[in-house]
């Protein structure tokens, strides 16, 4: 788990120059969604590469689960793999068989970007690059339906796993309270999640649209919080710049 907690943003927009201006936030990491996105592979490649140029966390949220396109993703560099719509304990085993190296999973071994094709020191012991990858490339599936909250404990038990991600969104409308983020129902599903993790040492993410939702989740004892997308924040930034420039509310 972290030693701090740490905030994020969901990344919509693509493009190295948008990667590079969320560098220069405080952002700790930044996710970009290839779930909700049309991003070519080489695409998400430049944008982990100006992510890590400025210091910044690049994960990944990944709408395809079979094994090419994890270890695809990385291979290119991604420092961790967020995964929706899980239903099933069995989808995250295979997802821990592809994602991790021996003896953890059956990861497939390529000299890559990350290790400088091989060359950089620390990977130069293949005993020590794996148990690094594993270390560093980190696994986390959201907890975002009926299934995965019915069957958390278990999820959150299995070793490989690194952190659950609580997707408040589509967690409501799984539940048949669709969006309602007040709903007892819905804040006795994510405490369970909480608790699920907790229990594991499994490190705890949440989105939020707002930054009061972030600020109560963190206190309630969550590790990690995303905030919002980059779009909606750049309209919200503008639609207040425009008001301010006509003098009118935003």
């Amino acid at each position: 788990m972290p030693e701090r907690k740490t905030i994020g943003t969901l990344f919509e927009l693509g493009g190295r120059v948008a990667m590079e201006c969320l560098t220069r936030t405080g952002l700790d990491y930044v996710i970009i969604d290839t779930e909700h996105n049309c991003f070519s592979t080489e695409q998400v490649a430049h944008c982990i590469q100006a992510a890590e140029n400025g210091n910044l966390i690049p994960y990944v949220r990944i709408g395809d689960t079979r094994r090419p396109y994890v270890l695809q993703m990385l291979d290119i560099g991604a420092r961790g793999l967020i995964v929706p719509d899980i239903t099933s304990v069995r989808e995250v085993e295979e997802l821990v068989s592809s994602a991790k190296f021996p003896p953890v999973g059956k990861r497939g071994y390529c000299p890559n970007r990350t290790s400088g094709w091989g060359m950089d020191a620390w990977a130069q012991d293949i005993g020590h690059y794996m148990e690094e990858c594993n270390r560093r490339c980190k696994l986390i599936p959201q907890c975002e339906t009926a299934e995965a909250l019915e069957r958390i404990e278990e999820i959150a038990a299995i070793p490989g796993v690194d952190g659950i991600f609580v997707g408040p969104c589509d967690l409501s409308i799984a539940l048949g309270i669709p969006l309602q983020f007040d709903s007892p129902v819905l804040i006795a599903a994510i405490e369970r999640i909480l608790r699920a993790c907790q229990a594991n040492g499994k490190e705890s993410i949440i989105f939020s649209l707002e930054p009061d939702g972030v600020a109560a989740w963190l206190e309630k004892g969550f590790d990690s919080a995303t905030c919002g997308l980059d779009t909606s924040v750049l309209m919200r930034g503008y639609q207040s710049l425009v008001a301010a420039c006509r003098g009118t509310e935003a």
